[in-house]
């Protein structure tokens, strides 16, 4: 019953990154509960079946730091030390580091050009989950993944996973971090990876759903520092924003000034995404790992980090004004960070966690299909060259 393992190992490392201790009896118990949820009968929650389960998933009682609200200077200082003897046996080029973040894809600024008013249309503040990573160098960044609601559209030929709350959750972390050391594998390279605190990365020091990484060394952040030493929040989620912004808003332009719906899909917006962080350079990167402080030997700051930062944002501001004359001096850098705090992730109860599987399971088995709502509209399937001689000889009959 595969749908209701997923759902007890979800559950598994939701408890167990809270720091809670998870006994068998609790197990056993859990996944009765879950099982029953999803439909699984007569099946016997025995502890064969118990150790079956945890020797596929790798169980243990390993437990996770929790990330304090601020972080500690102190902590910060022993961190970057730490740090810094960890990575020295590493390349910056083999030294990652992954995060999500959430973004408003579909969300305008406050204003509309006064010609053409956009009748009964709100703000969106509808929101995916991006996660980013990328190497010390800024010679490798790696492709984007989009977690959203949405089912997969076919033509989105990109890493996509979608639940119902858009959230980064443990079996999505696995598969994302299994594919990456898969690919490491194949260009024979050992890299690390650092990473945050968070639950749905609680599967460190766990084998990966029965695989054991070979390539990718996971490394976590020492706790209470994540907000002040981890690099890409130190600018470059920040970089990626507003780049993604500043094509959002002039979309927003043009729709306005020819009197079309100021609006996006999914798939405009995963072709924002890629340009973005397409977008962010090298040396961005680069400033960003340095600022943090944890490389061992690191290079001075260039002085085009910053003004690639201003630089775009000064568009933005100048593409805001279009849209309302009256915004205030510091409307793109508010626009950039709106969604700064969003949560990419939260603790979850059965409901969740069963919804969660269900859709997953659902999407595997029937295939990729486009958004129930109907809102993301995914392009035809294109046309094979067989079909179009079928259809043209047809057309010559006629």
């Amino acid at each position: 019953h595969p749908e209701m393992e997923d759902a007890l190992f979800m559950w598994f490392t939701e408890v167990q990154g809270r720091g809670a201790a998870v006994n068998d009896e609790m197990l056993l118990e859990k996944g009765c509960v879950l099982g029953e949820r999803l439909g699984v009968q007569d099946f016997a929650y025995s502890k064969g079946w118990l150790a079956n389960f945890k020797s596929r998933r790798g169980n243990s009682h390993h437990r996770l730091h929790g990330e304090a609200a601020s972080a500690n200077m102190t902590a910060i200082v022993a961190g970057r030390a730490e740090l810094q003897q960890t990575l020295a046996d590493y390349s910056p080029n083999d030294i990652y580091n992954f995060d999500k973040t959430g973004l408003f894809y579909k969300l305008r600024p406050s204003g509309t050009l006064a010609t053409t008013p956009v009748a009964g249309h709100k703000k969106s503040k509808e929101r995916i989950t991006v996660v980013l990573f990328c190497n010390a160098s800024g010679t490798d960044l790696r492709k984007p993944i989009m977690i959203a609601r949405a089912k997969r559209p076919p033509t989105l030929y990109t890493e996509y996973f979608s639940n119902a709350k858009a959230w980064m959750t443990s079996v999505i972390f696995q598969e994302i971090i299994r594919t990456f050391d898969h690919n490491l594998h194949l260009q024979g390279r050992q890299c690390i990876l650092l990473l945050d605190n968070a639950s749905s990365h609680a599967v460190t020091g766990m084998q990966l759903t029965g695989m054991q990484l070979t390539n990718l060394k996971l490394h976590f952040l020492p706790p209470c520092t994540t907000s002040s030493i981890q690099p890409l929040d130190a600018g470059i989620i920040r970089a990626f924003k507003a780049h993604y912004r500043r094509q959002l808003v002039q979309l927003y332009v043009n729709c306005a000034e020819e009197g079309r719906i100021q609006t996006v899909d999914l798939c405009q917006a995963l072709k924002m995404i890629r340009l973005a962080w397409r977008n962010v350079t090298a040396s961005t990167v680069k400033n960003c790992w340095h600022h943090t402080g944890i490389l061992p030997c690191d290079n001075a700051v260039t002085a085009t980090d910053n003004d690639e930062d201003d630089m775009t944002l000064a568009e933005i501001q100048q593409l805001i004004h279009r849209l309302d004359p009256a915004a205030g001096p510091n409307a793109a850098a508010e626009y950039v960070s709106i969604d700064r705090e969003v949560e990419t992730m939260q603790e979850l109860d059965d409901d969740t966690i069963v919804d969660i599987v269900s859709t997953s399971r659902e999407e595997s088995c029937n295939g990729a299909e486009d958004d129930v709502d109907g809102q993301d509209k995914s392009e035809p399937a294109p046309v094979t060259s067989r079909e179009a001689c079928t259809a043209l000889a047809s057309a010559i009959r006629f």
